[in-house]
């Protein structure tokens, strides 16, 4: 089919896709304590943020490429959620494509055998054959390729069969899996090739399963879009990918956040002239209420600072959305020694410092801790 008898049945001229994955619908986040909750609604809530944001972009298509949910058990409420933001799309004239994924996989229990969407939403296709199949749309020139994982490890690879069925002008799959990297990827991770990218003869794939935004490939574009609002695991701030395919096939990728919730990772040297002040201080930089922070300390501390990365939090934890600290400092144990007139701390030491050179290394810093916790209460110190 040719552009121009294309543009004649009013076909678009390019292409407009938002793409995004990975929603977690019904996460638990038990992590979060009492916090879960709140997290848990914010799912939902950028999840009308998605729909909104394909509506007011005027997309032509929404792709959702696997894990709009988090398990294949849901409650009510997140059914009727989907249902009702779907239908906006259908009332706006855009069409919704999706892929089962590893967490709401197309196993015996799915929701998707469970829950007929299909029949309460007519702008929505749900790939459900097991081998690849095609899902035209010929007011788009558009084919879209996907196939359903089957359960949430496979060796299969989720593009095995992919290559153009149709004579549209726009060809697009979906896939939710891992790209193959050596040593670093599980074989049974849903894994694809780059090889089976760039042989596909597709314009966009559209790709779920890491949690991040990341493009795999250039030619053809090969994006996964990461979650669009936090989830545990995840290191940045939840967006959705705006597609643009132009009539000679042309690709722009915009990535626009969507999510509430940010995160960040901070390193904090506890070496040097260090105190629990400047610890805190550290710590806390930068903190506001919809920030999610990872702080991670780290150096040779002096044997007078004691660490405790538990207090840390329920101290400095209300400053945040929530907080994690990680103690991964040394204390500086070669500069303690056993002097004389002092019997029992002397023989500890001794003791312990003897534990210390026999410890594995995966113990060493446990051995160091100890010795540090107990002469700052032989010395009779606040422990922190």
């Amino acid at each position: 089919m040719t552009a121009e008898s294309a543009a004649g049945k009013g076909a678009p001229v390019m292409l407009r896709i938002l793409h995004t994955a990975d929603v977690h619908l019904g996460a638990k986040f038990s992590g979060l304590g009492s916090k879960g909750d709140l997290q848990r609604e914010q799912l939902r809530t950028t999840f009308r943020k998605i729909i909104g944001t394909a509506i007011e972009k005027r997309v032509n298509i929404v792709l959702i490429a696997g894990d709009l949910f988090d398990s294949n058990q849901q409650p009510q409420r997140n059914i009727d959620l989907v249902v009702e933001q779907f239908n906006l799309l259908n009332q706006n004239g855009i069409p919704v494509c999706l892929v089962p994924g590893t967490h709401d996989s197309l196993d015996s229990s799915s929701i998707y055998r469970k829950v007929d969407f299909a029949d309460s939403c007519p702008n929505l296709h749900i790939f459900a054959d097991q081998n690849m199949s095609g899902r035209e749309y010929p007011d788009l020139d558009l084919t879209v390729y996907g196939k359903p994982n089957l359960s949430n490890r496979s060796r299969v690879s989720p593009l095995l069969g992919l290559k153009p069925a149709t004579s549209t002008r726009f060809h697009v799959a979906m896939a939710h899996g891992s790209l193959h990297i050596p040593e670093k990827v599980a074989e049974d991770d849903h894994v694809f090739r780059l090889e089976e990218v760039q042989s596909s003869g597709m314009h966009y794939l559209a790709l779920g399963h890491w949690h991040r935004a990341y493009a795999c490939s250039e030619q053809p574009a090969a994006w996964y879009s990461g979650p669009p609002e936090w989830i545990p695991d995840q290191r940045e701030r939840g967006s959705v990918l705006l597609v643009t395919i132009g009539d000679s096939g042309e690709v722009k990728v915009e990535p626009r956040p969507v999510g509430l919730r940010d995160f960040d990772e901070v390193e904090i040297d506890v070496s040097g002239p260090a105190d629990l002040s400047s610890l805190r201080a550290g710590i806390a930089a930068g903190a506001h209420q919809e920030l999610v922070r990872r702080a991670i300390l780290r150096g040779l501390r002096d044997p007078d600072l004691i660490v405790n990365a538990e207090e840390l939090v329920a101290e400095l934890g209300e400053r945040f959305f929530h907080l994690t600290a990680v103690d991964r400092s040394h204390p500086k144990a070669a500069e303690i020694s056993a002097g004389e007139g002092q019997l029992i701390r002397s023989k500890f030491i001794e003791l312990m410092q003897a534990q210390i050179e026999n410890s594995e290394d995966e113990h060493r810093a446990v051995a160091e801790s100890a010795l540090q916790y107990g002469l700052a209460l032989l010395d009779g110190k606040e422990v922190l």
